[in-house]
Formats: structure tokens, C-alpha cells, sequence
């Protein structure tokens, strides 16, 4: 079973952000931790699988070489 492990982080910010976020963490009750830790969730959550960032660099790859859709056509059908 593997071991839990906390780890502490310091976080330097500008004094306006910081007190941006305590006061946003003030209104939904929780701590400068626990928000800065659901971000970081979120972030990873929505980040792109391996597969995915294939893709993508593949697309952008075919747009550079001009085999990528215009957007007019897109738009405009």
C-alpha cells in the first residue's frame, strides 16, 4: 500500500491577486488551499490525453503544409 505524502507549496503572487482570491474563498466558505487545490484538479482534468496531443500536432502539422480548412468555409458553410 502505497504511502500518502503531503506536500507544502509556496506560492508568490501580487498582493491585488492574492486578495482577489481570499476574498473569493471568503463568499464559497473554503480555504486558499482547497481552491488552489480544485484548480489544479481541473486543470488536470482537462488537459489533453497523449492521443489527443497527437492529433492536434498532427493537424497543425497538414494546416502548415495548406491542407487545413479555411475557416471562411467553415463559417460560411
Amino acid at each position: 500500500m502505497p504511502a500518502t505524502m503531503n506536500k507544502g507549496l509556496l506560492i508568490r503572487m501580487p498582493y491585488s491577486l492574492y486578495e482577489q482570491a481570499r476574498k473569493l474563498c471568503k463568499k464559497r466558505y473554503t480555504t486558499i488551499s482547497s481552491f488552489i487545490r480544485e484548480l489544479i484538479v481541473e486543470q488536470l482534468e482537462n488537459s489533453l490525453s497523449p492521443e489527443e496531443e497527437k492529433t492536434v500536432a498532427l493537424a497543425e502539422k497538414q494546416y502548415l503544409k495548406g491542407k487545413g480548412t479555411s475557416w471562411r468555409k467553415v463559417r460560411r458553410g
